[in-house]
């Protein structure tokens, strides 16, 4: 390869380069929060009947129902009412009037991340959920979205040969595959293996 292509080469080389970088700083930082999907949804009844709870935004919710320990700061308020799957029998009191035992309804709630944001999903052993609120107050933003790839280019400055690379993290491993051009012109492949830390 002549000088003036080693030239020509390298320049392309760095306003690609530059050309990736401004496209990265255009999509934003990979690191950024996500913002919570916030948008009113509807409440959805699932196979094994279990609801996903309707989901309302509300930045200036009335006071909360209960006391709130000291320094906490409430983000979310969940409703669930429940209709016990065996109904009480009244039962006549020591003083002639009836009165009904209800058991006690266990509720329980499982606050997910799907579709850009999260759901409150809510069942009972005891009942059936007919009515399940997820109230917004003060959403909290998603963690960044898993990216484990990445690819490039590479030149060599000495000897003005180029490459590229793939890269891949699972879990804790990264693996990476290199295709490098040598001095001769013929091409060499390289297997990488590392650990994320």
């Amino acid at each position: 390869m002549t000088r003036p292509m080693q030239i020509v080469l390298a320049l392309s080389l760095v306003l690609g380069l530059a050309a990736a970088l401004w496209l990265g700083y255009l999509l934003g930082h990979h690191n950024a929060p996500v913002p919570e999907d916030t948008s009113p949804a509807a409440q959805q009844i699932q196979p094994d009947g279990s609801v996903i709870a309707a989901r309302i935004p509300d930045p200036s919710p009335s006071p909360p129902p209960h006391q709130l320990p000291k320094g906490s700061k409430e983000e979310r308020r969940v409703s669930v009412t429940v209709r016990p799957t065996s109904q009480p029998t009244p039962v006549m009191g020591a003083d002639g009037t009836l009165h009904c035992e209800c058991p006690p309804a266990t509720v329980d709630l499982s606050l997910v991340q799907v579709a850009g944001g999260r759901r409150v999903i809510a069942s009972s052993p005891d009942g059936q959920v007919i009515r399940a609120l997820d109230v917004l107050i003060d959403p909290a933003p998603l963690p960044p979205p898993s990216r484990p790839w990445a690819a490039g280019i590479s030149y060599g400055a000495n000897s003005g040969t180029v490459g590229a690379w793939v890269e891949r993290d699972l879990s804790r491993i990264r693996l990476g595959l290199d295709l490098q051009q040598r001095e001769g012109g013929d091409l060499d492949l390289r297997l990488r293996a590392g650990w994320v830390f």
